[in-house]
C-alpha cells in the first residue's frame, strides 16, 4: 500500500469517527442516550487533533508522521479500543444499543490498524 492510500484510509477513519460522534451528539441533544460512554464533543475534538497528525504524511515528512502515528496507536489503542472493551464487559448499559457496542469500537479498531501500519512504516512512499 502506498502512503497516499494509507492517508486516504486514515481520512476515511476520521470521517467515520466524526459521523459517529455527530450521531451520538444528535441523539443526546434530542434527549436520548448518547451512543457510547464517550462524550461526543470532546471525542470529536480528539478526532480533529488526530487529523492534524496526518498532515506530516501529506507533506512527505515520513519520520515525523510515523512518530505521530506511534502516539496515535498508544492513545487510540487504550482510549478507543481497550477502554471500550472494558466498558462493554463491565457497564454495557452505558451504550445505547448493541449496534453502538460494535460500531463505535469497530471504527476505532479500523483506525488502530491503519495507525499501526503508519507507525511501523508498512507502506510504500
Amino acid at each position: 500500500m502506498t502512503l497516499k492510500t494509507l492517508l486516504k484510509l486514515q481520512l476515511a477513519y476520521y470521517a467515520l469517527g466524526m459521523l459517529f460522534n455527530a450521531g451520538s451528539w444528535l441523539s443526546l441533544s434530542n434527549g436520548a442516550q448518547q451512543w457510547t460512554p464517550n462524550a461526543p464533543i470532546p471525542a470529536a475534538m480528539f478526532m480533529t487533533l488526530y487529523a492534524t497528525f496526518l498532515i506530516p504524511g501529506f507533506l512527505k515528512k515520513v519520520t515525523f508522521y510515523r512518530i505521530l502515528m506511534g502516539i496515535a496507536v498508544l492513545l487510540m489503542g487504550y482510549g478507543g479500543v481497550i477502554k471500550h472493551i472494558d466498558l462493554i464487559q463491565n457497564s454495557p448499559e452505558l451504550y445505547c444499543c448493541t449496534a453502538a457496542m460494535i460500531v463505535g469500537p469497530g471504527i476505532n479498531v479500523f483506525g488502530l490498524i491503519l495507525n499501526i501500519m503508519g507507525a511501523s512504516g508498512k507502506f510504500n512512499e
